[in-house]
């Protein structure tokens, strides 16, 4: 009995102390992810409706003619122009020449918000065509901004 007793504290003090961990990783003023819920079929179109909606100036962007190893920048604004709160859960690159900064608190409905994308030409030549991956609570959920470059040798 004692045997049993030893074994169930040590199975509540190991899930208390996963459950505390868990709870610590999450930074002050990110939002969690576990927020984002698309709740929305393909055939609810008044789901649809009520849902975030990005509105962005542009999806794509050209950077012109660069020469090999600049390093430079771009500045995608939207607005959220659906009926509920916009959080961006992530924005992943399609390369690890690219790396993205995103507006990481909900975006109200009529706000705006942003992701900046830096492009490293080290290594690159010629034409350079990528994209970011915008992962958010939209329909659909997964939207591509694109970009380019003509990378020339120095």
């Amino acid at each position: 009995m004692k045997a049993y007793r030893l074994t169930f504290l040590f199975i509540f003090i190991l899930l208390l102390f996963s459950v505390l961990i868990s709870c610590s990783r999450q930074k002050e003023g990110e939002v969690s992810t576990d927020l984002i819920h698309i709740p929305v079929s393909a055939d609810n179109k008044k789901q649809q409706e009520d849902m975030p909606k990005f509105e962005f100036e542009r999806t794509e962007h050209d950077f012109g003619t660069l020469k090999q190893g600049e390093k430079v920048s771009f500045t995608y604004k939207f607005k959220n122009a659906g009926k509920a709160n916009l959080i961006i859960s992530t924005v992943v690159p399609s390369c690890g020449c690219t790396v993205a900064q995103f507006t990481k608190t909900p975006v109200k409905p009529g706000e705006s918000g942003f992701i900046t994308i830096s492009l490293n030409t080290d290594n690159k030549k010629g034409l350079v065509r990528k994209h970011v991956a915008v992962q958010a609570n939209t329909y659909p959920a997964e939207t591509k901004l694109w970009f380019t470059a003509d990378v020339e040798l120095p």
